[in-house]
């Protein structure tokens, strides 16, 4: 749900889940990216989205910064990086590859590896200095990624913060909400958690949801709450879908990207219980960006899910609404 769940490895089988979630991400960013060379290899040209025109003869022979934008390399004229719809791969360059694998290698440290295995009561492991660190490392992650592509397009270029369409989020965050709630009640009536929580041994519940459902230190709820709406959709949505997913399509194209940076998204939050609804939600955030071309899209997605999740349970905690025992 928010950063919380990215600060601790998880335990036992939903560790090897996890883990092997990761390996899972990895394994398709390989392979997509073997078979898309070998498509082009084939074919005998790179795709035209990937490539500027060619160089005129009198800027051939010009240096060009590896971490150019088309618009900075002699020669070149382009309309802009950015079309109307969709995500473009023209600012990504081979350099992002060591970039792509250090935001793989710190989420796996963080949640993949072995370890932590002691049980620590919940406010204990999530204690207010605890959160204020998840909530700094999540923004220095996104502020990584942003430094990194500081030189190469405006934050208004890259992400689409100009979108001309964004009333349609008002429509497109709560249908997107609904339809994952429906899905989640299908995994709940179907007996897909419950026989989850019997293979693994696992709580049914996210630990940052359960803390908002037991934590009686009021510091720890507003810091949990705050996280989870404030900073988890702008800084994940920038990171994952505004940087992940189109680096990734530099390489793999679109398919390879949004299941790769869709598993790590998932396994990032290192719940077991939690991988297979958050994966499909982040492919849905994925193929939003794609459809609008503006990270304002899924980061209204992600408010509204997240706000919708910490309302529900603080409602819960008041007594004004009763929620079913897992």
């Amino acid at each position: 749900m928010g950063p919380g769940g990215t600060l601790r490895p998880p335990m036992d089988s939903e560790a090897l889940v996890v883990q092997l979630t990761f390996f899972a991400a990895a394994v398709v960013f390989g392979v997509a990216w073997v078979l898309r060379r070998a498509g082009e290899r084939s074919s005998g040209k790179m795709p035209p989205s990937e490539l500027p025109p060619p160089l005129p003869a009198h800027a051939a022979a010009a240096p060009v910064e590896p971490y150019a934008a088309p618009a900075e390399i002699p020669g070149v004229a382009v309309s802009g990086p950015v079309a109307t719809r969709g995500v473009s791969v023209s600012w990504y360059r081979f350099l992002d590859l060591p970039l792509i694998g250090l935001v793989f290698l710190i989420f796996f440290s963080l949640v993949g590896m072995p370890g932590g295995q002691e049980e620590v009561p919940l406010e204990q492991k999530y204690r207010p200095d605890v959160l204020i660190f998840a909530m700094v490392f999540h923004v220095t992650m996104m502020g990584m990624v942003c430094a990194f592509m500081f030189r190469r397009a405006s934050p208004g270029e890259w992400l689409g913060l100009r979108w001309r369409q964004w009333p349609l989020a008002f429509a497109i965050a709560p249908v997107t909400v609904f339809a994952m709630w429906c899905v989640m009640g299908v995994l709940h009536f179907s007996g897909w958690n419950e026989w989850l929580q019997r293979a693994l041994g696992a709580d049914g519940l996210q630990e940052s949801v359960r803390l908002l459902m037991e934590t009686k230190d009021p510091a720890i709820l507003v810091l949990m709450s705050l996280a989870a709406v404030v900073v988890a959709p702008v800084a994940e949505e920038v990171v994952f879908r505004g940087y992940l997913y189109p680096a990734a399509k530099r390489f793999c194209g679109g398919a390879g990207a949004v299941l790769f940076s869709s598993l790590v998204f998932a396994a990032a939050h290192g719940s077991a219980m939690a991988l297979l609804p958050l994966f499909i939600l982040a492919v849905v955030l994925c193929l939003l960006y794609e459809a609008t071309g503006s990270i304002w899209a899924p980061v209204s997605v992600h408010f509204l899910f997240n706000s919708a999740t910490v309302g529900i349970q603080l409602l819960a905690r008041s007594g004004l609404v009763d929620l079913p025992a897992e």
